[in-house]
């Protein structure tokens, strides 16, 4: 068969090389970016966590009062 595929081993130094290539073309954040980022994230979570239990408790209300006023 002339379309045998390389070993495993060939094949995974093949990997390993072009992952580490490709890894040198990468656009690194600087640390000012990485910290900007991460806050921003986590207010952002923050913030739609409170929103999320706002309209949770609001929903909860609303079916709480309608379930009584059918009883």
């Amino acid at each position: 068969m002339a379309d045998e595929k390389p070993n495993m081993v060939v094949r995974s130094k093949l990997f390993v090389k072009e992952t580490v290539e490709e890894l040198k073309k990468v656009n690194w954040s600087t640390k000012d970016q990485l910290i900007t980022s991460t806050k921003v994230v986590i207010i952002g979570s923050i913030i739609m966590a409170v929103y999320l239990g706002v309209v949770d408790a609001a929903f909860s209300a609303v079916l709480n009062w309608f379930l009584k006023m059918r009883i």
